[in-house]
C-alpha cells in the first residue's frame, strides 16, 4: 500500500476514534432518565350545584383570577419505576386520587416564600388513573392549573452525577493532555533540547483544567475566598492569551500545516457529528445551538472554552508527535553514525593488514636481497635467474591491484577484491573516475560499501563456486557518476511487505537490522536527486544501479 493512502487511512482511522471516544464520554453527561408529566385528558368546572362543564388553559401560572371548584383527570404511565409524584400545594384545597382512591388531601394557605409541594411516594410499575381536585383560596396565587409529575428516585442522583461529569471529563482529559506536555518538556529539558514554546501551552493545559471545575464545582469544596479568587474571570482571557503566545512561538511551517491539518479534521468531524445530532435530537446539538445562541448577546465564555480546550489538546497531540518522530530521527543518525563507524574500522582493518603485508613482503625482500648477494660472490648467475623468477612470481601472486586513481574509490574496492578472493568470488572492476569528486566521502563510503556488502553477502551462498561472481562499473556521465553493480545470487531475495529488500543477515545484527543497508543506499541516492534500482536477470544475476547527480 502506498505511504500517501497509509497515511489518509491513518489520520481518518484515528479521527474516528476520537469521535467515538467522546461520544462514549457524552453518555455520562447526560441521563435518560427525565421527569414524566402527566397530560391532564379532561378538564372540568364543578358548579355550586355539582353540575360539570368543560375547562380549557393553555398555560399554567400563578393567578388571582381563578375561583370555583376544578377537576382534572389524566393517566398515570406503565412500566414507570419506583419513583414519587411530585406538585405544588400552595393555596389550594386540593385532594389527589388515583383509580378512584384518595392518596392526598391538603389545604395550604399561600403564607410562605416558596411554595409548598407535595410528594408522594409510589413503588415500581404502579399506573393508573389520576384525579385531582382542587379550589383556589381566596387571596392566594396558586400554581394553576396543577403540575404533576413523576420523578424517578434515581433522578437526582443521575442529574447531579451527569452535571459533575461535564465539568470533571473534559478537565480529566486536560489533565492527561497537560501531564503529557510535561513530560516532553522535562524530556527535552535533560536532553538540552528545551522548547520554551511548551510553557505557555502547559499554563493554557492547566487553566483549563482548574478553571471550568472549580466554577462548576468549586463552591462545594473551596473555602469561600480561594472560589472567589480561582473563579474570576480574570483567569479567562488570561487562558486565552497563553494559547495565542503559544501560537506565535511556534511560527514554524511544519506546526501550522500539522495544526491546520488537525482544525480542518476537527472542523469537519464536528460538523458531521452536529449534524447527526440535529436529526436524531440528541443533546449535543442542543448544547450547540445554546452555546451559539450566547454569542450574539455577548455571553461567549463557553463556546471560547471549548474551542480553546478542544485546539489545546490537538497542539497537546501535535507536541508528542514531534518528540516521537525526533526521537526516531534521533535514532536514524546513531544508526547512521554506527555505520560510518564501522566503515571506518573497516578501512582501519584493511590499511592494517596491507601495512602488515607490506612490513612482511620488506622483512622478506632484506632476506631475498642477502641471497642474491651470496649468489653474486659466488658467481652462480643460473641460480640467481631462478630465484629473481620466483620472486616475480611471489610478488604478481600478493601484490593488490589498482582500480582507480581516487584513493577512496581504490581502497574500498582492494578490500571488497580481498573478500572475494577469501571466498572464492570472482571481482571485476571497471572504474573511470578522477582522482577527486565533488561528493562527500561519507556519502560515497555509504553507498559502495553497502552495495558492496550486499553483493558479497549474496554471491557467498552461490554453490557451486565457480559460479561465484561480483563485476563493479563505475564512471562519470555528463554531471552524473553512474554505478552499477552485478552479482551472482542464489535466487532467493527477501523482501517485506512494502517490497523492499531484506537483510539475509542474523536479525540481531545491530549494524544492518532489515535492509538497514538497503534504506541508507536509497537515501543517499535521495540526496543527490536519485534512487537505486535493484532487478535480476535469469534468476541468477542481481543487479543494483543508480546515478548520482554531482554537485557543482
Amino acid at each position: 500500500m502506498k505511504k500517501k493512502y497509509t497515511y489518509w487511512i491513518c489520520s481518518v482511522f484515528f479521527l474516528i476514534c476520537v469521535v467515538l471516544i467522546i461520544w462514549f464520554l457524552h453518555l455520562f453527561t447526560q441521563t435518560s432518565e427525565n421527569v414524566a408529566y402527566i397530560n391532564w385528558e379532561t378538564s372540568l368546572q364543578i358548579g355550586p350545584d355539582g353540575s360539570t362543564r368543560p375547562f380549557t388553559s393553555d398555560i399554567t401560572d400563578n393567578t388571582t383570577e381563578i375561583s370555583g371548584t376544578y377537576c382534572f383527570t389524566g393517566t398515570l404511565p406503565e412500566g414507570l419505576p419506583s419513583g414519587s409524584l411530585v406538585f405544588e400545594t400552595s393555596g389550594l384545597d386540593l385532594s389527589l386520587s388515583l383509580d378512584g382512591k384518595v392518596v392526598w388531601q391538603s389545604r395550604a394557605e399561600d403564607d410562605n416564600l416558596l411554595m409548598a409541594q407535595a410528594v408522594i411516594p409510589l413503588p415500581e410499575g404502579t399506573s393508573g388513573e389520576l384525579s385531582v381536585t382542587c379550589t383556589p383560596l381566596e387571596g392566594t396565587t396558586p400554581l394553576f392549573p396543577p403540575v404533576v409529575r413523576f420523578q424517578p428516585d434515581s433522578l437526582e442522583a443521575a442529574q447531579a452525577t451527569a452535571f459533575a461529569n461535564r465539568d470533571a471529563l473534559p478537565a480529566g482529559a486536560a489533565a492527561l493532555a497537560f501531564l503529557l506536555v510535561l513530560g516532553i518538556f522535562l524530556s527535552g529539558l535533560i536532553h538540552r533540547q528545551t522548547n520554551w514554546s511548551l510553557l505557555p501551552l502547559l499554563f493554557v493545559l492547566g487553566g483549563i483544567t482548574s478553571y471550568r471545575l472549580i466554577q462548576g464545582q468549586g463552591y462545594y469544596f473551596f473555602s469561600q475566598d480561594l472560589y472567589q479568587i480561582f473563579s474570576r474571570r480574570e483567569f479567562e482571557f488570561a487562558i486565552l492569551l497563553g494559547f495565542l503566545l503559544y501560537l506565535v512561538m511556534n511560527r514554524r511551517r511544519p506546526f501550522w500545516k500539522a495544526f491546520g491539518l488537525c482544525t480542518a479534521c476537527s472542523a469537519g468531524a464536528f460538523l458531521i457529528c452536529y449534524l447527526v445530532s440535529l436529526a436524531a435530537g440528541s443533546g449535543f446539538a442542543v448544547l450547540v445551538n445554546e452555546l451559539a445562541a450566547q454569542i450574539p448577546m455577548g455571553y461567549y465564555d463557553g463556546a471560547v472554552y471549548w474551542v480553546i480546550w478542544w485546539l489545546s489538546l490537538v497542539c497537546a497531540i501535535i507536541a508528542a508527535y514531534e518528540m516521537a518522530r525526533a526521537y526516531a530521527d534521533q535514532r536514524a543518525q546513531a544508526q547512521s553514525a554506527l555505520l560510518k563507524s564501522r566503515m571506518l574500522t573497516e578501512h582501519y582493518h584493511t590499511m592494517e593488514r596491507q601495512m602488515e603485508e607490506a612490513a612482511e613482503r620488506q622483512h622478506e625482500i632484506n632476506h631475498q636481497l642477502t641471497s642474491l648477494e651470496c649468489m653474486l660472490r659466488e658467481h652462480n648467475y643460473g641460480k640467481m635467474e631462478q630465484f629473481l623468477s620466483q620472486v616475480q612470481n611471489e610478488q604478481s601472486r600478493h601484490a593488490l591491484p589498482s582500480f582507480t586513481d581516487n584513493t577512496t574509490v581504490n581502497i574500498i574496492l582492494q578490500d571488497a577484491y580481498n573478500r572475494a578472493k577469501q571466498k572464492g568470488i570472482n571481482f571485476k572492476a571497471a572504474v573511470q573516475v578522477p582522482p577527486s569528486l565533488n561528493i562527500p566521502e561519507p556519502d560515497l563510503c555509504t553507498l559502495l560499501i553497502n552495495m558492496l556488502d550486499n553483493a558479497l553477502e549474496a554471491a557467498e551462498k552461490v554453490h557451486p563456486p565457480k559460479k561465484r561472481f561480483l563485476s563493479v562499473h563505475m564512471r562519470i556521465s555528463r554531471q552524473y557518476l553512474a554505478l552499477k553493480c552485478k552479482n551472482a545470487y542464489d535466487g532467493t531475495i527477501r523482501k517485506d511487505k512494502k517490497g523492499n529488500l531484506l537483510s539475509t543477515k542474523p536479525s540481531e545484527d545491530p549494524v544492518s537490522p532489515h535492509g538497514f543497508g538497503c534504506r541508507k543506499m536509497l537515501e543517499t541516492a535521495k540526496r543527490y536527486h536519485s534512487t537505486v534500482n535493484f532487478y535480476t536477470m535469469n534468476d541468477s544475476t542481481f543487479i543494483a544501479e543508480t546515478a548520482l547527480r554531482i554537485p557543482d
